[in-house]
């Protein structure tokens, strides 16, 4: 049967990870497939056919329980009007660590629109029994995978010309003058780095997590010099952790045209997450981005990476000195699952896995 999709993403802003993996690529790789693909803009009139697929967080970034229910009630003219509702997840957003009652109301309005989705789809088996939790028993929630960016991935949403507008040379030209003052710095220092959101405010973690391995850091860098290089959206948090940190460290913010080179260039990718509820809903795709550009990854064991423990070091942080020494033996390691994840978590792939969870949703 025919197969129309809609996606509602939270943002329109590349520049968020769950636009890009969960709406933009995967739109615009299904639109390639022949699927008939579309993206909804801003203030858009809800369609009353196919599928819509909406991201969780576009009904919580409402901001106010009675905004919420508002966007729900669009969602349910949509449903009355013929189109079938999924609800897309990439986060446990049922969290609220701190307590607070602005969050709890606006979750209570959150669980409220549950019953308007026909399908629930989320990025990581982690996060799969977290959200039947809040479900009626037996409501089938699909894992559809984040895919891994690669530089073709980007045509999936943009355009060679958009890319390469003169708005952005003089973007290109610092990464071209930070590609080779690392590139020198690498001959003189290991050069590792940790990449990521720095943090949230509904749940532990993010860059807090460098806390624990700082100390080790420390130590080592006493006998190997070492240079982290922390990649994320909050210059003000890598202040406060790395501030007092006894090595050499630096900031640099994300930067989605140019961040893949960099990363290709690493020694050695830190990504420390204790196991908690917000970490173990979080998918694989740090890890396989690093990995997919054949960078050496240490980790702990969240259940999306545990998968993928023959190509890294996952809760090794006892041999950390020894892997930033010579991390040879686990770059050969990460290099063995170049053809796991081109297989897999390609953007092809992904979108391949999209359609045919989507197919068995069409009304028959």
């Amino acid at each position: 049967m025919l197969l129309l999709v809609h996606w509602l993403p939270h943002a329109q802003n590349p520049a968020y990870a769950g636009v890009r993996l969960r709406c933009l690529i995967p739109q615009g790789e299904l639109a390639r497939l022949g699927v008939a693909s579309r993206l909804l803009a801003p203030g858009q009139r809800l369609p009353r056919e196919g599928l819509l697929v909406v991201q969780g967080k576009w009904l919580l970034d409402a901001g106010t329980p009675e905004a919420l229910r508002e966007r729900s009630r669009q969602l349910q003219a949509a449903r009355d009007g013929g189109a079938t509702l999924v609800l897309d997840s990439f986060d446990n957003y049922f969290l609220n660590e701190s307590g607070d009652t602005e969050r709890a109301g606006l979750l209570a309005a959150y669980r409220e629109a549950l019953p308007l989705f026909a399908a629930f789809t989320v990025s990581s088996p982690g996060l799969q029994p977290l959200l039947q939790e809040q479900l009626p028993p037996g409501t089938p929630v699909h894992v559809v995978g984040d895919p891994v960016e690669t530089p073709a991935a980007l045509r999936s949403y943009e355009s060679w010309p958009r890319r390469m507008h003169p708005g952005r040379w003089a973007g290109h030209w610092r990464a071209w003058r930070e590609l080779r003052e690392h590139r020198q710095a690498r001959s003189e220092a290991r050069q590792l780095m940790w990449f990521g959101n720095h943090g949230s405010a509904y749940a532990a973690g993010g860059m807090a997590e460098l806390e624990r391995i700082i100390p080790m850091l420390e130590a080592i860098a006493r006998e190997q010099p070492l240079r982290l290089t922390v990649v994320s959206n909050s210059e003000q948090r890598y202040r406060e952790l790395l501030g007092p940190a006894r090595f050499q460290h630096r900031y640099r913010p994300w930067d989605r045209l140019h961040f893949l080179r960099l990363l290709g260039e690493q020694d050695l990718v830190l990504l420390p997450a204790r196991l908690n509820a917000f970490t173990m809903a979080k998918s694989n795709n740090r890890m396989l981005l690093a990995l997919a550009q054949g960078v050496p990854v240490m980790t702990d064991p969240l259940p999306d990476y545990l998968p993928w423990r023959d190509f890294c070091a996952i809760d090794d942080w006892a041999r950390l000195g020894q892997h930033v020494g010579d991390p040879r033996d686990l770059a050969q390691r990460a290099s063995g699952a170049i053809p796991t994840i081109a297989r897999d978590y390609s953007a092809p792939a992904i979108a391949r896995q999209w359609r045919d969870t989507l197919q068995a949703l069409v009304p028959r």
